[in-house]
């Protein structure tokens, strides 16, 4: 462990500010572990814990200019990290909550004709995918992204769009 971790912390981001890569490398070497462990602490999601972690240094880049000297470093970044992790679920489900009713409509009328990849031929390869992960294999959006390798909020937000043209 690094002595006077403080003092070696406010240095990082004094040098993040001047837009050295090397220090935010650096802050990530150093306190990965423990935005990601908050964020999966949080959110119970590794995918959304990844986003987070990128999310968390993106804000610390943009940011370490008008930061103030942090006296306690592990707490500033567990607090930062719980509340964007709070945040993003937060985001996620009015997201979600608002679609749902026109998902179990659009379910209905896909599922009551079993003509579904007729209905799906119109979506890219992409929505195509998501849809037949969703519906036919009865995965969840957290397994969808970890299958297709792509954000859990990329797929979610596919998924919805896709919908949204079945409807039309």
């Amino acid at each position: 462990m690094i002595k006077n971790t403080k003092k070696y912390f406010n240095k990082l981001i004094k040098r993040i500010a001047r837009k050295d890569e090397t220090a935010l490398e650096e802050l990530y070497r150093i306190y990965g572990r423990l935005i990601f462990a908050t964020a999966v602490t949080v959110t119970k999601s590794s995918a959304i814990a990844d986003e987070l972690v990128d999310d968390l240094l993106v804000k610390i880049w943009k940011t370490a200019g008008n930061l103030p000297k942090i006296d306690n470093p592990e707490g500033w970044l567990y607090v930062l990290t719980a509340n964007g992790a709070k945040d993003k679920l937060k985001a996620e489900k009015q997201y979600i909550a608002l679609f749902d009713l026109k998902e179990d409509a659009v379910r209905a009328e896909i599922t009551a004709d079993s003509d579904f990849y007729g209905y799906i031929s119109e979506l890219n390869e992409t929505e195509q995918e998501i849809m037949i992960m969703k519906f036919v294999e009865d995965l969840t959006f957290e397994r969808i992204a970890k299958e297709m390798k792509k954000p859990l909020s990329t797929v979610t937000s596919t998924y919805y769009r896709a919908l949204e043209k079945l409807k039309q």
